[in-house]
């Protein structure tokens, strides 16, 4: 029947104009609102939290006697607080237009996105960021030139040993870190969707 109840439900889920639409509607899009607000919030303070860190960094490798270290920590940790607020930006430009559901659903991919990049930038960039860093930190010390005294093979054999290490640390720290911040958002986020999903059966 054209007008069943079930119909009529799904038109009203998906369609600000149908009958049932506004308190289904404004209730989902309430919650998505508030939870997506939370998520943003959490991300942009978890962000301008790496700030004081990169500061610290300067401090407390100045103390220690390799300043130059701090500066390349600072430079690395400062820049990847603006890729961050940039990578932010794109998750603001998603607005409720149609649907609460199509709204998390998009948010939700962006954000899967947004993961998968964040892991190879750390799988590859962080053994070369921090390779060079232990060469900043060993500069004009008997430790690397002993290191460069090496063979050929012995000293790319330990730079790949190097690599696959911090690639496994920065990974898995990541994804340590992403289900301690924002695994309960992901979580709630995974139940409204599924929750409309069977609405709209």
């Amino acid at each position: 029947m054209e007008n069943s109840i079930e119909t009529i439900w799904t038109k009203g889920f998906l369609k600000e104009e149908a009958l049932l639409a506004p308190r289904v509607n404004n209730l989902y899009n309430k919650k998505s609102s508030l939870l997506i607000e939370k998520l943003k919030r959490t991300y942009r303070t978890d962000n301008k939290s790496i700030l004081p860190l990169a500061i610290l960094a300067v401090i407390g490798f100045g103390i220690a006697g390799h300043l130059l270290t701090g500066f390349y920590i600072m430079v690395l940790m400062t820049g990847m607080f603006f890729l961050n607020r940039k990578k932010l930006a794109s998750l603001e430009r998603i607005s409720i237009e149609t649907s609460s559901y199509e709204y998390l659903l998009e948010y939700r991919e962006m954000f899967l996105k947004l993961k998968r990049f964040y892991t190879r930038l750390l799988g590859f960039g962080l053994p070369v960021a921090g390779i060079a860093g232990y060469f900043l930190f060993f500069w004009n010390t008997p430790l690397l030139h002993d290191f460069l005294q090496l063979d050929i093979i012995y000293i790319l054999g330990i730079l790949l040993g190097l690599s696959l290490l911090l690639s496994a640390i920065g990974v898995m720290a990541y994804r340590l870190s992403l289900k301690l911040v924002y695994g309960r958002f992901i979580q709630k986020l995974d139940e409204m969707l599924t929750d409309m999903e069977e609405l709209r059966k």
